[in-house]
């Protein structure tokens, strides 16, 4: 497993514990509750990518709510949530990584974590995303 995808599991991992125990942010940044070796970048991905969504949660939320039209939010399972909120963080924030890269990437996470029909879920969402943004950047 790459160090990259590693991190985002790791980040995945803590957004999931952040939603639904709510432990304190240096609890789970902390990584102590990872009962496998984390390497330094690993380790730093994750934590800029937890710093990142948690720093944005409720922008990226109403984003999610927008995209979600025909799902109620609190019916999206909180794994799905969880990957929402990575992938949006990143295509807004991580300009670096190709916007492909980071749908390919949620799709490997929500078929690692999820059920196989959340694939087209989270990729339908991302794809509204990224089609309304290069339409913002086409028409501004």
């Amino acid at each position: 497993m790459s160090a990259r995808h590693t991190g985002r599991v790791l980040a995945l991992q803590s957004l999931y514990q952040l939603d639904l125990v709510k432990p304190s942010l240096s609890e789970v940044l902390s990584f102590d509750w990872y009962d496998k070796k984390i390497d330094e970048s690993e380790k730093e991905m994750a934590t800029s990518l937890i710093m990142g969504v948690v720093e944005n949660w409720e922008t990226i939320d109403n984003i999610i709510k927008e995209y979600s039209r025909n799902w109620e939010f609190s019916r999206i399972s909180v794994v799905n949530r969880c990957i929402l909120r990575l992938s949006i963080y990143s295509l807004s924030n991580q300009k670096e990584i190709p916007a492909r890269v980071v749908i390919n990437e949620a799709l490997e996470l929500t078929r690692e974590f999820e059920r196989e029909e959340s694939v087209s879920f989270i990729n339908g969402i991302l794809d509204a995303i990224l089609k309304d943004e290069l339409q913002r950047k086409e028409t501004g």
